[in-house]
C-alpha cells in the first residue's frame, strides 16, 4: 500500500492505493476533518479527482458538521475576549477582579463584564443567573403580548435550565422555556413562544396544530430549521 497527498477543488486529501483493492474507490473523513481516499493501486489521479468532485457537497457538509461539533464540545473558559450570545448577537466578555466592587456579571455598552476571582469555576453560574433573569423579563413580556394577540391564556410561565428542549406546554397550560432561548434572535424567541401557546389549543403536533402555527407565523419552517441548525451554539 502507498500513500500520496493531493489537492483538488480546495480540498486536501490523502490517497491510499492498494493492490488488493480491485475496483471501488471509497472515502473517509476523520474527526479532525482529514479526508482519506482508498483506491485500487493503478487508479488514475483524474478518476480520483472526479470522485472527489462528485462527493464535494457531502464532503463540505461533513467537514462543517465536524467543525460545529468541535465548537459544541469545547468548554467555555470565561476569559477576556470570549464571545457570548444575547438576543441573537455575539458580545465579548471582559473578566476582572475588584474586591471592593460587587461580584457578578453585568452587561453594559455591548460587552459582558464579569467581576470574580475565579472566573473558570464560577463564570457559568453567573452567566446562567444573568440569562435566567433576562429570559424571565423578556419572555414573560412576549408571552403576554401573544396571549392577547391570540386570546390564549397560560396559567404560568417558568424559566428552566433545559438543554434539549426550548419550551413546553403542560396538560394544564403551564408554559416552560429554557433560559438558553434568550440567546437566540427575537424572531426565533417569538416563534417558540407562539409554538407553545398554540399547544393550549392543540396538545399534539397534528396537522391542525401546524396550521395554527402557519397562520400565526407563515415562515415557521425556516425558524424550525434555524433551531435545529444552531442549537449547539447556546450551551454554556
Amino acid at each position: 500500500m502507498t500513500e500520496e497527498s493531493n489537492f483538488f477543488m480546495n480540498i486536501n486529501y490523502t490517497v491510499k492505493r492498494s493492490r488488493k483493492r480491485k475496483r471501488t474507490i471509497s472515502l473517509q473523513i476523520s474527526d479532525k476533518s482529514e479526508l482519506v481516499i482508498a483506491a485500487p493501486y493503478f487508479t488514475p489521479i483524474g478518476e480520483i479527482n472526479r470522485f472527489v468532485q462528485e462527493k464535494q457537497s457531502w464532503i463540505n457538509k461533513t467537514i462543517q458538521r465536524h467543525k460545529e461539533e468541535a465548537i459544541r464540545n469545547k468548554a467555555k473558559e470565561y476569559i477576556t475576549g470570549e464571545m457570548f450570545y444575547y438576543l441573537g448577537e455575539l458580545f465579548p466578555l471582559e473578566t476582572f477582579f475588584e474586591q471592593n466592587e460587587r461580584k457578578g456579571l453585568v452587561f453594559w455598552g455591548n460587552r459582558f463584564y464579569l467581576n470574580t476571582a475565579d472566573a473558570a469555576e464560577t463564570g457559568v453560574s453567573y452567566f446562567v443567573s444573568w440569562y435566567k433573569k433576562k429570559a424571565k423579563q423578556h419572555l414573560r413580556q412576549r408571552v403576554d403580548f401573544f396571549s392577547q394577540e391570540f386570546n390564549l391564556l397560560a396559567k404560568s410561565v417558568k424559566i428552566t435550565s433545559a438543554e434539549k428542549r426550548w419550551g413546553s406546554c403542560s396538560a394544564d397550560d403551564n408554559l416552560s422555556f429554557s433560559f438558553r432561548l434568550i440567546m437566540a434572535p427575537p424572531d426565533i424567541i417569538d416563534y417558540v413562544i407562539v409554538h407553545e401557546l398554540m399547544h393550549i389549543k392543540e396538545k399534539n403536533h397534528s396537522a391542525a396544530f401546524w396550521k395554527l402555527i402557519e397562520t400565526a407565523i407563515p415562515e415557521y419552517k425556516a425558524h424550525r430549521r434555524w433551531l435545529l441548525d444552531n442549537n449547539h451554539k447556546f450551551i454554556l
